[in-house]
């Protein structure tokens, strides 16, 4: 078959040397053309072996072609298969990340680790098994089989794990590590993963032990450590996590909780019914509150709570309210200062008749000081009885 291109270039070249020709000359013999190529002729330019590995060297997308089909093409064929290659190159590699992890993920179902047995002391002498990569099945699903496989028996809890190596030594009680390392423990807390907590001596504010905490930042210091700590105690549990994404997607519930006296109180409380709720499902053996439960779950308790309601409540009745108590400010009657003993009026005064005196020196009567509140610039009552008892 004809090269098109070249066969294009050869009529152009003839339609310019027709123009070229001056009208007249050389009358009487035939016009010779230029010398064109035959795109269908073997003659071609063709490149030699020497060049060839240098181009090749240049070039190496070229590499894949055998030096016989590359000896037969052009330089200008060369280069436009090379420029070829590179964008097909770069197709693929965009497609390469994604076809290789659906590849690898189709082949999951047949590919198998064979884990030998051995021993393990979770210390000094560790089990290859404990670096396999990690399970690609849903987080639920390792939830469940990690209950079928441990049960709810427990090894020993440890303290002794490196979170000096993540920057986190001693944010964690000893109570913290207890229960954490208990599966389906249902006296975990937040509070056991509070710093200040942990540094803390001296009288507690709860039943367990665990003082409140007064700030979000606290509350969120706190939900970071005992994310930490549970990827050392049990990296199959991803309850933890999710937990800590729900907050973070929510702003830590700024919003829904402006008008808390004390967030921090309320984000602990809600914590700690999460993770009592999936100690149950451990020993139901169900999976634990994903992400997606968690709104509701927030909703529910929130929802339920009489404080939430109260301190809503209260906010409306205040911002109602504010107006009318400065009117009544500024309509309250003020009288004018007396010499009557306002203490002797309530039973409080100690001093006999004449011998009352105030800070200023003056002499102050025991008579009543009761005025009528209805009559403008009413005079005191000034009868030889207290206030107290007799209006």
């Amino acid at each position: 078959m004809m090269d098109s291109e070249a066969l294009r270039s050869n009529l152009a070249g003839a339609q310019s040397f027709a123009t070229l020709q001056p009208s007249g000359s050389h009358q009487g013999r035939a016009t010779e053309p230029p010398m064109l190529s035959d795109p269908g002729s073997s003659k071609r330019n063709t490149i030699s072996q020497e060049d060839l590995v240098v181009f090749k060297n240049r070039c190496p997308h070229l590499c894949e072609f055998s030096d016989q089909f590359l000896r037969e093409r052009t330089i200008d064929e060369l280069l436009r298969l090379e420029s070829t290659s590179i964008r097909i190159k770069d197709a693929e590699r965009s497609r390469e990340s994604e076809d290789r992890l659906a590849g690898n993920k189709a082949a999951l179902a047949t590919k198998f680790y064979d884990v030998k047995a051995g021993r393990d002391n979770r210390c000094n002498e560790l089990h290859p098994a404990r670096f396999l990569p990690g399970a690609a099945c849903s987080a639920a699903r390792q939830f469940i089989t990690a209950r079928d496989v441990i049960g709810l028996a427990n090894p020993p809890p440890l303290s002794c794990y490196d979170m000096n190596s993540v920057g986190m030594a001693g944010f964690v009680q000893a109570r913290g590590w207890l229960e954490l390392g208990t599966n389906g423990s249902s006296k975990l807390r937040i509070g056991m993963f509070n710093l200040n907590n942990t540094a803390r001596s001296g009288k507690t504010t709860d039943s367990d032990g665990i003082q409140e905490m007064k700030s979000v930042d606290e509350f969120i210091l706190a939900l970071r450590t005992l994310r930490a700590a549970a990827q050392f105690v049990c990296n199959w549990n991803y309850s933890y996590l999710a937990l800590e994404n729900f907050f973070y997607h929510k702003d830590f519930m700024k919003e829904e909780l402006r008008h808390d006296e004390n967030p921090a109180r309320t984000l602990c409380q809600y914590t700690d019914f999460i993770i009592s709720e999936n100690a149950n499902r451990w020993r139901d053996g169900s999976s634990f509150i994903c992400f997606g439960e968690l709104q509701g779950y927030w909703d529910a308790f929130v929802g339920a709570r009489p404080q939430s309601k109260a301190s809503s409540h209260s906010y409306r009745h205040r911002e109602r309210s504010q107006p009318d108590q400065f009117t009544k400010k500024e309509k309250k009657r003020k009288y004018p200062s007396s010499d009557i003993c306002g203490r002797w009026n309530n039973n409080s005064c100690s001093k006999a008749d004449g011998s009352c005196f105030n800070f200023r020196g003056a002499r102050m009567r025991h008579v009543c000081n009761w005025r009528d509140p209805a009559v403008p610039n009413s005079q005191p009552c000034g009868q030889s009885h207290p206030r107290v008892g007799n209006h």
